[in-house]
Formats: C-alpha cells, structure tokens, sequence
C-alpha cells in the first residue's frame, strides 16, 4: 500500500497536524466502546459471505475476528487465563496457535449472536466493565481494521484513539521507531502527526496497518 501524496480528495498537506497527548495511561473505556460500537454498525451491513471472508488477520476469518474480540475484551483475567491454558495444551504448547483455536471456535457462532456479543461488550465497556487500558483499545482498533481494511469498508475512529494506539505501538521501539526517525507519520483523515522528517501521509487505518504488520505504507519503509 501506498502512501497518499498528491491526493486531491484529501485535506492538503499544509493543513495543520497537531501531535497526540503523550499519556496512555488512565481509562480509555468510552474510546473502546465508541470503536466496538462502529464495528457493530458496519458489520450489521454484512452478507453471510462477508462474515466468512478472509480479515488481515492472517488465516482468520471475518467472524473469527470477531470472536477474538468477544473473548480478548469480555473475558476476566481469570477467563482469559483458564482459557488460554486449555486451549495452549490442545495446541502442542503454542500459544499463536491456542488464540487462534479460541478465536475459530467463538467465530463459528451465529452472525446475530456474533453481532449481539459486540454490542453488549460495547454496552459494558461504556458502563466500565472489565479492563480499559491502551491495551484493550489498541485490541478493539486494530482488530475493528483487520475486518473492514481486508473488506474495503470506511471505519471512522477517534483521532485520540488512533493516535494512541499509534504511538502506543511506536514506544515499543524496534523497527517501527525507526520509521518517525525518517519520516513524521500524518493521518489526513484524523489530523495528527507523529514523528520527525519528511510527511509520510496516510489515512489513520494505513498507518496503524502499517505499524502491526499488515499492509505497507511505502516499499522502502
């Protein structure tokens, strides 16, 4: 994927881009739910051959995508942990392969039943329910891009939850910090920046594809 540059649909270039608030920490639980809510919107749109497309979850299908959030979102520790270990012992001990296994097995329930649980976890995370940190938000945006990404589908986040989840992902440092060293990373459509160099302008859903490994901006990044 290529990085957007002389698109004239998009705000220009010179626009003002502002730079994300440098806290994550602290309750992002109406930003998790606002993001699960407009996923629950675009998936109630979808056909039963959408449900089982491919996401860019490599293997995983749309409804398993789903099912990952369910579990990753409204398990309690101790649920994610007596889960996680049965499946992890089902799956010669290899703890990709016991999410994956989770994720295949609650994707296989109903897309109304799917869509219902989005909605109630939703529901409970603005109530405040259950776990509410960068974490848990950068699980609900990435994931909620996973499916509409792969299935050419607009997904309108927060600026604030995209950018964290962005530089959330930068402060873990390897390759990806290498990048704001080169280039300032500009969400056009959600209007921040983050990094140092020249623009390397994209939309929010691009740039945080890029940053986990889905797609690519740029062939040289």
């Amino acid at each position: 994927m290529t990085a957007n540059t002389a698109d004239p649909a998009q705000p220009s270039s010179s626009q003002p881009f502002s730079r994300p608030p440098a806290k994550l920490s602290g309750d992002w639980s109406a930003h998790i739910a606002t993001t699960l809510d407009r996923l629950a919107f675009v998936l109630a749109g979808l056909d039963n051959r959408a449900w089982d497309a491919p996401s860019r979850c490599e293997q995983w299908r749309v409804r398993d995508v789903v099912g990952h959030l369910l579990w990753r979102l409204g398990s309690t520790n101790r649920e994610l942990i007596t889960s996680g270990l049965g499946a992890t012992l089902t799956s010669a001990l290899n703890p990709n392969a016991a999410i994956a296994k989770i994720a295949i097995e609650l994707g296989d329930a109903s897309e109304a039943e799917l869509l219902s649980g989005l909605e109630e976890l939703s529901a409970d995370k603005m109530a405040g329910i259950g776990r509410s940190t960068v974490v848990e938000l950068t699980e609900a945006v990435v994931h909620a891009y996973d499916i509409t990404d792969a299935l050419e589908l607009p997904l309108r986040l927060s600026p604030r939850s995209t950018s964290a989840v962005a530089l959330s992902r930068l402060r873990v440092g390897g390759r990806n910090a290498k990048i704001t060293k080169k280039h300032s990373l500009r969400a056009i459509d959600a209007g921040w920046q983050i990094g140092n160099g020249p623009a390397l302008d994209a939309t929010a859903a691009e740039i945080i594809m890029h940053l986990f490994g889905r797609t690519r901006l740029n062939p040289d990044q």
